[in-house]
């Protein structure tokens, strides 16, 4: 349906109301996954020996990930649960995402 740098947007029939009118479903799928998984990994890397400070940028989150229900991320900030965020940034299903070394 639709194609931008950073989505590919797909719409699929899935039914047809009595006054004609159809149903559809949507489903958006991001791009570049793979380069920003790559470029995390090297920032990642490249942050060995450096030292932690305000505004540093310790991650970057696809919004497939972010509002994913099983990670909960997205549920949380909306919630004000700002421990849960740091707390995922953590964990080891988080490292792919993570730009920074340390703890957060």
């Amino acid at each position: 349906m639709e194609i931008t740098e950073d989505f590919i947007r797909h719409r699929a029939p899935i039914e047809r109301l009595a006054n004609g009118d159809v149903v559809y479903v949507y489903r958006t799928t991001p791009r570049a996954i793979d380069a920003m998984l790559e470029d995390n990994k090297r920032s990642f890397e490249e942050s060995h020996g450096r030292r932690f400070g305000d505004g540093q940028i310790v991650g970057r989150i696809p919004l497939n990930v972010l509002f994913d229900p099983k990670n909960q991320l997205a549920q949380k900030i909306r919630e004000g649960d700002r421990d849960h965020m740091k707390w995922w940034l953590n964990s080891e299903a988080a490292r792919p995402f993570r730009t920074f070394r340390g703890r957060v």
